[in-house]
């Protein structure tokens, strides 16, 4: 038996339920939301969707208790209108809503693991990880995974094969300092200055046309969702089976003392062991100005506290 958390209903967190039910990939959903009726409205429309389902989860509304024995919870806050000007904006409005959510997660005995989806992602897993009191393995956030999955479908486009072939990674920071690891990418086992599939492939061209779908999907939508939930879902099933399933996800890294995008495994555990790649020196410079910029941003979080105080 499974049970899973959503905690904000927005954009990001009802679409994630809704995926999750229709998978059944939990037997139990606890979904929780500063707005009652939104969250009584979400759990109404999915009944009316299980109905043609084979399975029926249970779905708990606004209750923290019922945390107590997830296996996972999603942190889903946040105000995506925010980023439509500047992409860390989140970070002040971010700040109230992870204390009081973080307040009552720790006082439900919740003691799983946490995925964050809130923004700016690393910073705000790094502050919620300290407000839960938990391990650093067992909160994590999504960071760079969806810019890994741009990556790997640019890079099959230019080469016309499945995006299934390519492997490698991008590190950092999401939607913030990037840093594209040309060094850990391989297409069919070659690596890219290599003719690939008879194509030469240009790295800068390869990054440009990756963030154009950021763009394309901010512009059109001003968040994203689809491709959030769904990277969420493969993420909560590798924790449900304990898959050691390898991904850029924003964790703690004691190699550049906070959290930062970085390729581990992920299983029941939440965090195992890291892929220490070896890296061009470029790249290694690059992780290490991200991580500086998130600590930066770690250190407002925590000035805000002060402020508050």
């Amino acid at each position: 038996m499974s049970k899973i958390g959503i905690i904000g209903l927005g954009h990001v967190g009802r679409l994630l339920a809704h995926q999750l039910l229709v998978s059944g990939e939990g037997d139990d959903l606890v979904l929780i939301d500063q707005d009652d009726q939104l969250a009584l409205a979400v759990m109404t429309d999915l009944q009316d969707a299980a109905t043609a389902l084979a399975g029926h989860p249970r779905i708990v509304i606004q209750d923290y208790a019922a945390l107590k024995d997830a296996q996972v919870v999603i942190v889903a806050v946040g105000k995506s209108s925010l980023i439509a000007d500047q992409p860390m904006a989140e970070l002040t409005f971010n700040h109230t809503a992870i204390k009081q959510v973080a307040a009552q997660v720790r006082a439900s005995g919740f003691g799983g693991i946490v995925l964050n989806l809130s923004n700016p992602n690393e910073a705000v897993t790094a502050y919620l990880q300290q407000c839960l009191l938990l391990p650093p393995k067992q909160v994590i956030g999504i960071g760079t995974v969806l810019e890994t999955a741009r990556l790997h479908r640019a890079i099959a486009a230019a080469a016309k094969l499945a995006p299934a072939n390519v492997s490698g990674f991008v590190y950092g920071q999401h939607d913030g300092q990037q840093v594209f690891a040309w060094s850990t990418v391989r297409v069919n086992g070659q690596a890219l200055d290599q003719t690939i599939n008879g194509h030469q492939l240009d790295r800068q061209q390869l990054k440009i046309n990756a963030d154009l779908d950021n763009w394309y999907t901010l512009q059109g939508l001003g968040y994203n969702a689809s491709a959030v939930c769904t990277w969420a879902s493969r993420i909560i099933r590798a924790i449900l089976t304990d898959e050691q399933l390898a991904l850029p996800v924003a964790i703690f890294q004691p190699q550049y003392e906070g959290y930062v995008s970085f390729p581990a495994l992920i299983g029941r555990q939440g965090v195992g062991n890291l892929l220490l790649l070896k890296l061009y020196p470029v790249e290694e410079a690059g992780i290490k100005t991200a991580a500086a910029t998130i600590n930066q941003q770690l250190a407002a979080l925590q000035r805000m506290d002060e402020d508050n105080d």
